[in-house]
């Protein structure tokens, strides 16, 4: 499968901007090395990826990828970004249907992580496969990292960064899950885009993790998957200045 990472995006006003001091965070150094790095060298050795297309961080002087490499400058969006990102893996390789997508801001990955789920995502069953980190997973091990959680029925989870999409989705122009990832921000919005009987079933745990996430697809026009990832290292994306200790802290033993 080819891959997008995600490395755009100044920390200038958040938790780590007293480390960054304003520049990129996926640049930001730890345990030796910039952030975004960490998680290139893993795909680097990872048989199962192809082409990377690196977005944000347009000289690639300064980072260093085995895999075929293409460097791509911030859209500004999230959205924004992905579609560009997909565009460019379509012209090259417009056989392919799907695409999986990183963080810059998980460096504690690893090969083996990527090559278990790439092994789940290439099936390509469904438009969307989004990976998830059960809280007992992710405390032990990184106990007190402090994630948000959501609880669904039985299970509380957190989200991951490890993930895979179709491009035909992404690029479709008129999907209603970009309207719901750019009202991130208004969740009144989002609740009347994912349908009252859906999110009164995830407050009041009615239905599992594998309803809402059939349920919500549905409405949103799209196939989708929610994937439960064994590996606590999808979801420690480093936002908070005592997470990137603990990071930090672990890739140095």
């Amino acid at each position: 499968m080819d891959a997008i990472v995600l490395a755009g995006g100044k920390s200038t006003d958040d938790p780590l901007s007293a480390l960054t001091d304003g520049g990129l965070k996926s640049m930001l150094p730890i345990a030796g090395k910039p952030m975004v790095q960490w998680v290139l060298d893993a795909i680097s050795a990872a048989k199962s990826i192809d082409t990377v297309v690196l977005i944000g961080i347009e000289d690639a002087s300064l980072i260093q990828c085995s895999k075929p490499l293409v460097t791509l400058p911030d859209e500004g969006t999230l959205i924004g970004n992905i579609q560009r990102a997909s565009q460019k893996l379509e012209e090259i390789h417009p056989n392919e249907t799907h695409v999986v997508s990183f963080s810059a801001d998980i460096p504690a990955i690893t090969t083996e992580i990527i090559e278990h789920l790439v092994s789940i995502y290439q099936k390509a069953e469904v438009d969307i496969y989004y990976g998830v980190v059960e809280r007992a997973v992710m405390e032990k091990r990184f106990p007190g990292s402090k994630r948000t959680y959501i609880k669904v029925k039985k299970e509380e989870v957190c989200g991951g960064d490890l993930n895979a999409f179709s491009k035909k989705a992404v690029l479709q122009p008129d999907a209603l899950w970009q309207e719901l990832i750019k009202s991130r921000k208004n969740p009144l919005k989002q609740a009347g885009m994912i349908g009252i009987d859906s999110l009164l079933g995830l407050v009041l745990g009615f239905l599992d993790l594998d309803q809402v996430a059939t349920r919500v697809c549905a409405r949103l026009g799209i196939t989708g998957k929610a994937v439960r990832v064994p590996f606590a290292e999808v979801g420690m994306d480093v936002d908070k200045p005592f997470q990137f200790e603990m990071v930090q802290a672990d890739l140095l033993r």
